[in-house]
């Protein structure tokens, strides 16, 4: 089975680790933990900043996603010994490039968190997890 868990260096996240390890996957297992540093391209607020300044936000973001990915990686292989894990670090935009690397690689299935938003906070932040479901090659499993 081949199982691409989506993660953020939020809070939520550590739902998704807690979720996956008390989960019965086969022994041989391929996960891949994927992170999505935003690209922040011209037009977006953060175009304003100088360009030295946006290095070094995205450098302090893919060191922060790293570490993020490194630790999941470490709980499912302690968890799934047998199981094949990779990491993947990706720049992009998350719900684009979550159902890319998907469709590419052949998941089975993809883990995702969700900030439980509702009303009005919801429909104003968008949800990665919601475009996820409903664009996503393979079946998607939310984790609130």
């Amino acid at each position: 089975m081949k199982v691409l868990i989506a993660v953020d260096d939020s809070k939520f996240s550590q739902k998704i680790g807690d979720f996956v390890v008390k989960q019965g996957f086969p022994a041989d297992s391929e996960f891949v933990v994927l992170s999505v540093v935003e690209s922040m391209l011209v037009g977006s607020y953060m175009s304003v900043l100088p360009s030295p300044m946006l290095d070094e936000i995205k450098a302090a973001a893919r060191n922060t996603s790293s570490g993020t990915l490194e630790k999941f990686a470490a709980l499912i292989t302690e968890h799934y010994p047998a199981a094949t894990v990779k990491q993947e670090l990706l720049e992009g935009f998350p719900i684009e490039e979550i159902i890319e690397y998907a469709a590419n690689w052949g998941a089975d299935l993809i883990i995702v968190g969700t900030h439980g938003r509702k009303g009005l906070g919801r429909f104003v932040m968008g949800s990665v997890s919601q475009a996820v479901c409903q664009s996503a090659p393979c079946s998607v499993l939310l984790v609130r």
